[in-house]
């Protein structure tokens, strides 16, 4: 019994030990984290700041736009701040002015988290003004952190080498700043106007014979400019783009070299055709800086662009990529036309509405070695049934016609044809469409004597409504241009 009390008290004294030393640990370890505490966490961004004597400039700055009170808010900044010495030589039209002082000293500031390490990504981070800049480990842009990862109640804080400009973005370049060439500018500019939008209107009917929806007027468009809602709106600040200017002379012989194949009924729409036709294949929605700028730039409508790098006047950094300043850029009309595939499937619209009996069939090509999707219209009874399809941009050139359309549901052979502006056009004739033909048919040549801003082609069946005779098929209809 003895012996059994005498463990119990070595037992107890083991475990009173043990709690004292964990007692004291704990004791030690929150009288370390009291030590180590950064006092700097209890304060926010702009008092960490107003207090560190080598950001007193950018303090003032802050004071000065109001900024100051965002930084004192309780929301989440992260601050990229210019030391003194880096904003001695602040350019005095910034300073003068209240709103660019305002987007200068916001282009430091981000609502993202940013704390940095070797690893950190590049990216780019929206800034309070809404332009985009570069991180990459300790650095912005062009600056580096002197000092990093300063923590504040409501953020972190860096100390960067030298500024970061807010930059103009593409479009402020081209449409405003006064050492972009002037030509394009100016048409550029007027490109603004009330343009077609579907996705806004009331429809309040559908158009019987064409079965095109019938808009209630004044909900069908909306004003904006015809470059930045169709080719790339080079405001848009998360997107990086790269842009080509022409200087007036280079601008002058690119409209006189291609004016004849955007011939319209007069000289002033024939002069804004051609001008349409020309700059709207000068932006790429890629980035391509001095040092990786292809020879061979291609635009959003398949146009090859081809870059004389003894040609750049200029090459200006914007806030969401390049504009090159060119003296010239002729382009040959074989890199800007390009072939026209029409998928048949995807028509605009029926002469007469046969949706019960046209077919949109799924089909493997063991000849090209290809799936494919096409339309079959069967037993519509109606004599020169058609399907309509509109193309824009269309130019005065010379084109050969080409379709695969494969008759796989009859033995008898049958006719259709290629309408080029009505279904019954005599510009191609019809073609026989043989029981199983599987490869592309050439369907002839024709030629356009007058640019189309939109020119509708009329897959067009047999003048005859014998349902053996009129069927309608086809893959895709190819263009090509021939010059």
């Amino acid at each position: 019994m003895n012996s059994m009390k005498y463990k119990r008290k070595l037992q107890l004294g083991a475990l009173l030990g043990a709690i004292i030393l964990m007692s004291l640990g704990c004791k030690k370890m929150t009288e370390e984290h009291n030590a180590v505490e950064d006092p700097m966490l209890q304060k926010n961004l702009f008092e960490v700041i107003s207090q560190n004597q080598s950001l007193s400039s950018f303090a003032k700055y802050l004071v000065e736009t109001g900024l100051d009170k965002t930084l004192a808010s309780s929301k989440s900044y992260t601050v990229f701040a210019p030391s003194n010495e880096s904003l001695i030589l602040l350019d005095a039209s910034i300073k003068g002015s209240p709103v660019k002082l305002k987007q200068f000293i916001a282009n430091h500031i981000t609502e993202e988290l940013v704390s940095y390490t070797s690893s950190t990504p590049k990216k780019r981070i929206r800034m309070l003004n809404g332009k985009f800049n570069s991180i990459a480990p300790f650095s912005i842009e062009s600056a580096v952190a002197s000092q990093s990862n300063q923590y504040a109640s409501n953020g972190i804080l860096h100390t960067i080498n030298m500024s970061v400009n807010a930059l103009e973005n593409c479009w402020e370049f081209i449409a405003s700043n006064a050492s972009a060439p002037v030509k394009q500018r100016n048409f550029l500019q007027s490109l603004f106007r009330n343009i077609f939008d579907p996705t806004t209107a009331t429809v309040i009917g559908i158009n019987p014979t064409t079965g095109d929806p019938i808009y209630q007027k004044g909900t069908d468009s909306v004003f904006a400019n015809m470059f930045l809602r169709n080719v790339h709106d080079l405001r848009d600040e998360s997107k990086q783009f790269t842009a080509f200017i022409l200087a007036d002379g280079g601008w002058d012989a690119e409209q006189a070299a291609y004016s004849k194949y955007f011939a319209t009924g007069t000289a002033d729409s024939t002069a804004f055709a051609t001008a349409w036709n020309i700059v709207r294949d000068f932006a790429v929605d890629t980035l391509y800086t001095p040092s990786g700028l292809p020879d061979t730039v291609v635009s959003k409508f398949g146009a090859k662009l081809p870059i004389n790098k003894n040609a750049i006047v200029a090459s200006i950094k914007t806030s969401n990529g390049y504009v090159y300043v060119m003296s010239a850029l002729p382009v040959a009309p074989a890199l800007r036309f390009t072939t026209r595939v029409i998928e048949a499937e995807k028509y605009a619209a029926s002469s007469v509405d046969r949706r019960s009996v046209t077919y949109f069939r799924d089909r493997y090509n063991d000849l090209s070695k290809n799936f494919y999707s096409d339309v079959l219209v069967l037993n519509h009874g109606v004599a020169m049934f058609n399907l309509r399809y509109d193309q824009a941009e269309i130019p005065a050139i010379k084109y050969k016609a080409y379709w695969v359309a494969v008759n796989d549901f009859q033995t008898a052979t049958f006719t259709q044809k290629l309408g080029v502006g009505s279904p019954d056009a005599l510009l191609l004739p019809y073609v026989n469409v043989v029981a199983n033909t599987k490869g592309e048919v050439y369907l002839g040549e024709f030629t356009l004597t007058r640019y189309s801003p939109v020119l509708s082609f009329y897959l067009t069946a047999a003048n005859s409504t014998a349902n053996a005779a009129n069927p309608l098929v086809c893959d895709y209809i190819k263009l090509v241009p021939s010059l």
